[in-house]
C-alpha cells in the first residue's frame, strides 16, 4: 500500500461546516460520486497538496485511492458526519459545474447521464474531457464495445466496430488509473476495489438520443482492464428482411413464429447476433391481444407492451426462478434469454408443450448439436422433439461497403466448389473509403439456417442419432446449411470469402 503522497500527521486536527469557506473551484478535484462513496470532501488546495475532511483520517486505503484519483499529496483533517454531509452539498451545489450530472433509479441504484456534445467549462478535469471524447467517439463510429487495456509501458483504448477490434486512443499508462476511476465513479463501482471483477452500468445521452453503458472490470498483470458495452436504448426496429434472411428462411420463419405454441431456438457462439434475432421476432408478434413476458440478462433494450424481467442471481432470482413465477402470470409468449441448465431447459419445454410459445437461446455450434445438446442436459428426446418447432444457426459477417465495393474475378477452387458454370463469374470487394473508414466493411448482416421440425428429423432425433445424421436428415428436407448460405452471400455481393471464412467453419 502506497502512502507517499500522505502528508504525515500524529493526530489529525478537526473541522467543523462552519469554519469551512468553500471554494467552488474544488468541486473538479473529485467529483461528487467519489466524494460520496469515499465519505471524503476537499476543504483546502495549496501548491502540491490538498486537505481532504475525512470521517476516518488514518484510513489509508481512503488516502491511497485518493492520491490516485488526484494526483497530489493528501492532507487529511476529521469531520463528523453530519458536517460532512452539509460540505457536500454546499460544495457540489455551489460549483453548478458538470459533475452533477441527473440520475435515474433502478435495481442498480443511482445510474449517472453523461451528457455529450456539450460545451466544456473551467470545472471540468482532463480525465472528464478525455472519456467524454472517448464515448463521443465511440458513438459516432457505431462501436459495440471500448476496451481499456493496460500494458507495462502504455493504456490502449480499442473500439470493436462491426465485430472487429481498432485501436483508437493509445495512451500513456500514467492516463489509465485516472481514466478507469472515472468509468468506475460514473458505474457506481467500488473505485477503492481493484482487486476483484466489479460490474456497473451508465447511460449516454446524445443529440436527443440515449445509450445504456454496461460496465466490467477485471484485475490483470498492469492493473484493471474496462469494458464498456454500449446499447442504445432507443433501438430502431429491425424487419426479417434486414436481418439477413433470404426469401425462403424468412417466409419460414414467419410461419414457425405465427404457431400458437411450441419453442423457437436460436443457436450460435457470443456476440452472433442472437439476441436481436429473437428481439426481432417478438416485434412481428401481436403484444396487444397477447401478453409477453421476457426474463433476460440483461434487459438489452425496451420493448412496448412487453413485461421484461431482469434475473439477478444474488438474489436467487435466476433464469428458472423468473421462468416458474412467470408462468403463473398468464403469459402467451416467453422468451428466455438462455438456456444454462436441465432445469430451464424442463421448465421451458413444459411451457411449451402447455400452449404456451416460448423463444430462447443455446449455446451450440449449428442447428443440430442443439437436439444432442439439450439430451445431455438430461432432456428426453421426444419431449424435444414434441416442443421444438424450429432451431435457428447464425453467424454474423460484415458487410462490404457500397461506396467502394468492386468486383474480382472468382477463384477457381470456388468456383469448381460451387459448380459454377460461368467462367466469368465475379465477386466483390471493398476498396476502402472515408465512410468505412478504409476496412471495405460497413455494417454485419446475418448468416443463417433455419432447421424446421419435421418427421425425419423426429426421426432422427428420436434414435439419438449423431448430430451429423441430424443435420444430414434436415438438409435433405430442405433445409439450407449455414456455409451454403454463406457462400451465396458471397456470390451475391452481400460480404467477401475472407469474412466467411472469418465468421464461418464453412467444412462442418
Amino acid at each position: 500500500m502506497s502512502v507517499q503522497g500522505m502528508v504525515p500527521s500524529n493526530e489529525a486536527p478537526v473541522v467543523s461546516a462552519a469554519n469551512v469557506s468553500v471554494d467552488p473551484a474544488l468541486a473538479a478535484v473529485i467529483p461528487r460520486a467519489a466524494a460520496e462513496q469515499l465519505q471524503v470532501v476537499p476543504i483546502e488546495a495549496a501548491g502540491d497538496t490538498i486537505t481532504f475532511a475525512m470521517l476516518e483520517p488514518g484510513d489509508v486505503f481512503t488516502l491511497d485511492e485518493l492520491q490516485r484519483l488526484t494526483g497530489r499529496r493528501i492532507r487529511p483533517v476529521a469531520i463528523t458526519p453530519p458536517d460532512l454531509r452539509a460540505l457536500i452539498a454546499r460544495l457540489y451545489a455551489t460549483s453548478g459545474g458538470p459533475e452533477q450530472p441527473s440520475e435515474l433509479m433502478s435495481e442498480y441504484g443511482k445510474s449517472n447521464v453523461v451528457v455529450l456534445g456539450g460545451v466544456t467549462t473551467s470545472a471540468d478535469s482532463h480525465t472528464v474531457i478525455l472519456l467524454n471524447e472517448v464515448l463521443s467517439q465511440a458513438i459516432q463510429q457505431r462501436a459495440s464495445d471500448i476496451h481499456i487495456e493496460p500494458y507495462e509501458s502504455q493504456c490502449l483504448v480499442r473500439f470493436r466496430i462491426d465485430g472487429v477490434l481498432y485501436d483508437a486512443f493509445p495512451m500513456t499508462q500514467e492516463q489509465h488509473i485516472p481514466l478507469l476511476s472515472r468509468v468506475k465513479i460514473l458505474g457506481n463501482i467500488d473505485i477503492a476495489e481493484h482487486r476483484l471483477p466489479q460490474d456497473g452500468r451508465f447511460t449516454i445521452s446524445l443529440v436527443g438520443k440515449r445509450w445504456d453503458v454496461r460496465v466490467s472490470t477485471i484485475p490483470t498483470q498492469f492493473g484493471e482492464k474496462a469494458v464498456l458495452r454500449i446499447l442504445p436504448k432507443d433501438a430502431t426496429t429491425l424487419g426479417l428482411e434486414e436481418l439477413g434472411m433470404l426469401e425462403r428462411e424468412r417466409k419460414l420463419f414467419e410461419s414457425i413464429i405465427s404457431k400458437p405454441y411450441g419453442m423457437l431456438l436460436v443457436t450460435g457462439p457470443t456476440g452472433s447476433g442472437k439476441t436481436t434475432t429473437l428481439y426481432t421476432a417478438l416485434r412481428q408478434m401481436d403484444t396487444v391481444g397477447r401478453n409477453v413476458v421476457t426474463i433476460e440478462d440483461p434487459v438489452e433494450y425496451e420493448l412496448p407492451r412487453v413485461s421484461q424481467i431482469q434475473v439477478h442471481h444474488k438474489i436467487g432470482l435466476s433464469f428458472a426462478a423468473a421462468l416458474r413465477s412467470v408462468l403463473r402470470q398468464d403469459p402467451d409468449v416467453v422468451m428466455v434469454g438462455e438456456i444454462r441448465d436441465g432445469e430451464t431447459l424442463g421448465m421451458a419445454v413444459q411451457a411449451a408443450l402447455t400452449g404456451h410459445f416460448v423463444f430462447s437461446t443455446l449455446h451450440c455450434n449449428d442447428s443440430a448439436s442443439a437436439a444432442t445438446r439439450a439430451t445431455d442436459m438430461g432432456l428426453e428426446p421426444f419431449l424435444f422433439t414434441s416442443s421444438v418447432v424450429g432451431i435457428i444457426a447464425q453467424r454474423l459477417v460484415r458487410r462490404i461497403c457500397t461506396l467502394c465495393r468492386v468486383p474480382e474475378p472468382l477463384p477457381e477452387p470456388l468456383r469448381q466448389r460451387l459448380q459454377i458454370q460461368d467462367p466469368h463469374a465475379s465477386i466483390f470487394r471493398g476498396k476502402g473509403c472515408r465512410d468505412c473508414r478504409h476496412t471495405g466493411y460497413r455494417g454485419r448482416t446475418g448468416v443463417y439456417e433455419l432447421l424446421a421440425m419435421n418427421d425425419a428429423v423426429r426421426e432422427a432425433v428420436n434414435e439419438r442419432r449423431s448430430a451429423m445424421d441430424i443435420r444430414r436428415a434436415a438438409v435433405q428436407s430442405g433445409m439450407v446449411a449455414l456455409r451454403e448460405d454463406a457462400l451465396r452471400k458471397v456470390l451475391s455481393g452481400v460480404t467477401t470469402l475472407e469474412e466467411v471464412l472469418r465468421a464461418v467453419y464453412l467444412d462442418s
